[in-house]
């Protein structure tokens, strides 16, 4: 196998692994296949019972004693997989095993079994280097934060003999340690750390199925995005066709727009001359007339003659639509009427709209 091809393969693998471990438990068992295994059941007598165990069904193989030299591993094992991959299972009896329940704190329940092998003198009759066992949790209490340990400990001089035995017979290695009619899956191994390879796997045609429909989902929406985009470029096309008529039209409207908020201002803030001459005669004396208006944005400057031209300032002032009113110029006598000649100057007032 070529590096590349090793490098595919351990990134599937891990990748189905942690697909499967994100599983929840009632979907993990439709992507879940068995290893095939010879299930070797120790009875009393020592006599073992052979079943065939694959894809979740059993086939009984015959039984046979521990002590019966004619026994051939052939004959237990289907004629196809004489030449596959398979596992031999030892089962032992739960009266070979001994139970023990421990309570724990629930930190210990992913490192369950590393933790009772340092407590197997305590927990057991047995040294640790004389035991087989293993441990799964069998309660959980989320609201005391413990969990009750089902723990299942062998005599290690027990499962050695039974080993012989089967050695003796032609059955020389032993994957797998459990134990008969237990709740969970056991693998009984002397240092808590049971071989791998022997546990249940992941099919790769369901994983490969959502595999699949997961490319699916990340293209499909891709492809009716670009779609989309196309139906867009094409939107936006015909747009640009009228936009420079548009942009046009509204450039005058905004001209027209200026011009008019323009004269606005320029009526808000310059006094119309009518308004002011109306002003005027309805606030200067009947013996008054004007000679002259000059208006120069607010500044007003009347000429005229009155009867009384120094009484002007003061009617002025009084009035709301003058202030800062002042004499130009001296106040002269016009010597054929008998008149004063005036030349005054204001900021004019006037309210108007």
């Amino acid at each position: 196998m070529s590096k590349i091809t090793q490098y595919i393969h351990d990134f599937f693998t891990w990748w189905s692994q942690g697909l499967y471990k994100g599983l929840p438990d009632s979907l993990r068992k439709w992507v879940q296949t068995d290893s095939a295994k010879l299930i070797l059941k120790i009875k009393a007598d020592d006599k073992v019972e052979a079943i065939w165990y694959q894809d979740g069904k059993s086939q009984e193989r015959g039984d046979f004693s521990l002590n019966d030299a004619h026994i051939e591993l052939s004959d237990l094992i289907p004629k196809k997989f004489h030449k596959k991959k398979y596992f031999i299972e030892l089962q032992l009896d739960q009266k070979q095993v001994l139970f023990l329940q421990k309570k724990f704190p629930e930190n210990l329940k992913d490192n369950l079994t590393q933790a009772i092998r340092y407590q197997i003198d305590r927990l057991t009759p047995f040294s640790s280097n004389n035991v087989f066992f293993d441990a799964t949790v069998g309660e959980y209490d989320k609201s005391s934060k413990h969990i009750i340990a089902d723990i299942f400990v062998a005599s290690r001089q027990m499962v050695e003999a039974i080993s012989e035995k089967l050695k003796a017979l032609g059955i020389e290695n032993i994957d797998l340690i459990s134990v008969s009619n237990s709740k969970q899956a056991l693998n009984l191994s002397t240092d808590g750390m049971p071989n791998a390879n022997v546990h249940n796997k992941v099919s790769r045609k369901p994983l490969l199925f959502m595999l699949a429909v997961l490319v699916l989902s990340l293209i499909l929406p891709v492809a009716y995005k670009a779609r989309r985009i196309n139906q867009l470029d094409e939107a936006i096309s015909q747009l640009r066709s009228t936009a420079s008529q548009q942009i046009a039209i509204r450039d005058k409207l905004f001209e027209a727009e200026d011009a008019l908020n323009f004269l606005k201002e320029k009526r808000a803030s310059s006094p119309m001359a009518l308004d002011v001459v109306e002003t005027l005669s309805k606030t200067l004396p009947k013996d008054t007339w004007l000679e002259r208006l000059e208006l120069n944005n607010k500044t007003l400057e009347i000429r005229g003659e009155s009867e009384k031209a120094l009484a002007l300032i003061d009617i002025l002032e009084e009035s709301p639509a003058f202030s800062d009113v002042k004499f130009n110029s001296p106040v002269s006598l016009n010597k054929k009427n008998h008149r004063d000649k005036f030349h005054i100057q204001a900021t004019v007032e006037v309210s108007h709209g």
